[in-house]
């Protein structure tokens, strides 16, 4: 019995897996590599972060704020002082540094001897001239509760501190520690925020106002988040987690195929009596 001879046309199935894989390894590893180069920087990047400090580092870029979807605050209060305080809902901010951030909004700021005093619906703060804070005063330390709006006053040489809340008038002893019901002198102007009417400020006021808007949208982005995103391909959105997953099969298929170019190319050993 002889063996049928193959037809002229019929190749081995690795002759075909070679034609067909030569162009595609080609193909894909000059796409992918584009790819790789991109995850590579940005996982050194990622893996030196903390040298780098990128988590601490704010994005500043507004067009990249809106890609993450970071609105601009809608209620941002400036404070009538030298620097100009601005808060916007519990964050307080000192030019360009978040000194405070409440679990309520900031109701009312003033400078009080060498320090600042700021209050929210349930809280009173101390905080330092370099923004640090030094104290966080509540009801259990004996402030009242549900405050509306602070005022200062000077009598006899002296400042008095004087608290509004929906349980009436507080007038505070020269340390702050303790609160009692009295009734605030004539004259006693309550502290509020400047208009937030932009037709209403002065240049000035409006360029901070703008510059208090892109620290609030910053704070809630770090480049080291940024990186993270570029690096798994989620900053793209759904389509681009897809996409580094293609390239990652790629990576595999040009590997399985890049391992069997090489067998078939391989010279063969000769043999021992050759």
């Amino acid at each position: 019995m002889t063996n049928k001879p193959r037809h002229p046309h019929h190749k081995p199935l690795w002759q075909k897996f070679a034609k067909f894989s030569r162009p595609w390894h080609r193909r894909l590893g000059i796409v992918s590599a584009i790819l790789v180069i991109l995850v590579s920087l940005t996982g050194i990047m990622i893996n030196h972060s903390h040298s780098l400090g990128l988590g601490a580092k704010p994005v500043r870029q507004a067009w990249l704020l809106d890609h993450y979807g970071i609105k601009a605050p809608e209620n941002i209060k400036l404070f009538n002082l030298t620097p100009l305080i601005a808060a916007s809902h519990g964050q307080l901010w000192i030019d360009d540094k978040l000194v405070l951030e409440a679990d309520n909004p900031i109701l009312a700021v003033a400078q009080y001897q060498q320090q600042y005093l700021a209050i929210d619906r349930h809280h009173l703060y101390l905080i330092a001239k370099d923004g640090q804070l030094l104290e966080r005063q509540s009801q259990e330390t004996g402030l009242p509760d549900k405050l509306l709006s602070l005022g200062l006053v000077s009598h006899d040489d002296k400042t008095q501190v004087w608290l509004n809340s929906e349980q009436g008038h507080y007038l505070a002893d020269p340390e702050l520690i303790d609160w009692q019901v009295d009734t605030p002198p004539a004259g006693l102007s309550w502290l509020s925020p400047l208009d937030s009417d932009s037709a209403k400020l002065t240049k000035t006021q409006v360029s901070a106002q703008e510059q208090v808007s892109l620290n609030v949208r910053s704070s809630y982005l770090n480049w080291e988040r940024v990186l993270l995103d570029l690096h798994s391909g989620r900053i793209f959105g759904l389509s681009g987690t897809l996409v580094f997953d293609l390239v990652a099969l790629s990576l595999i298929f040009m590997a399985i195929s890049g391992f069997y170019l090489w067998q078939q190319t391989k010279p063969k050993k000769r043999g021992k009596n050759d």
